[in-house]
Formats: structure tokens, C-alpha cells, sequence
């Protein structure tokens, strides 16, 4: 029998989505949750703190997706694959460059 998975330490209903009542609640719960990610905890206080009043209900909102992208399992494995996938890639400039930019066919003399 195989092993499960561990289960996130706030069940959410969609791994994609956190919803309003789900995860922390408030900014001492938020940085709690953060708490075992210190370079995010720190990015975030840096960033809550010098945030302008217009900008802080946004800013909660991506730190708690941030949260929910480290303590779900399946975004964390999809973390993991696409940079795992993305460690060779070719930067999009230098696959282009050989191409003309109106039509997109191969330029004389480049590399097929």
C-alpha cells in the first residue's frame, strides 16, 4: 500500500483558490503561517510596511496565496516540476533569434 500524502495544516477547498474564511484570518495568523518560511515572512513585513493604505488589502491576498502554495501539496509538487522542467530551458530571445520577427520563418543562414 503506498503512502499518502500529508495533508496541508488548513484543509482548503480548492488547491487553486483560498477562500475568504479559509487559511489566516488576520495579519498576526498570516505571519504566524508564514513563520516557517522566513525569507517570506521577512519579504512580506518589508513589503507590508512600506505598502501604501490603497495597496495592503492586495498585498494580504498574494501572501496568502504565497501560504497556500507552500503548505498544499499538489501546488507544491507543481512548484517543483515546473522548475525542475525550466532548469535547461532556452530564454525565449535566443530560440527567436533566428527567426524574422514579422513572419516568424527561419532567417537565411541560421541554425534549422
Amino acid at each position: 500500500m503506498s503512502a499518502q500524502p500529508a495533508e496541508a495544516p488548513y484543509p482548503t477547498r480548492s488547491p487553486y483558490r483560498i477562500e475568504a474564511d479559509e487559511g489566516p484570518q488576520n495579519l498576526a495568523e498570516l505571519k504566524a503561517a508564514l513563520a516557517p518560511w522566513p525569507e517570506h515572512l521577512m519579504a512580506f513585513t518589508a513589503r507590508f510596511e512600506a505598502a501604501e493604505f490603497g495597496k495592503l488589502k492586495d498585498l494580504i491576498a498574494e501572501y496568502r496565496m504565497v501560504w497556500l502554495s507552500l503548505v498544499h501539496p499538489v501546488l507544491r509538487a507543481a512548484s517543483a516540476d515546473v522548475q525542475g522542467a525550466s532548469a535547461g530551458a532556452v530564454p525565449w530571445d535566443e530560440v527567436m533569434a533566428d527567426y524574422d520577427p514579422e513572419t516568424f520563418e527561419l532567417l537565411p543562414g541560421a541554425r534549422p
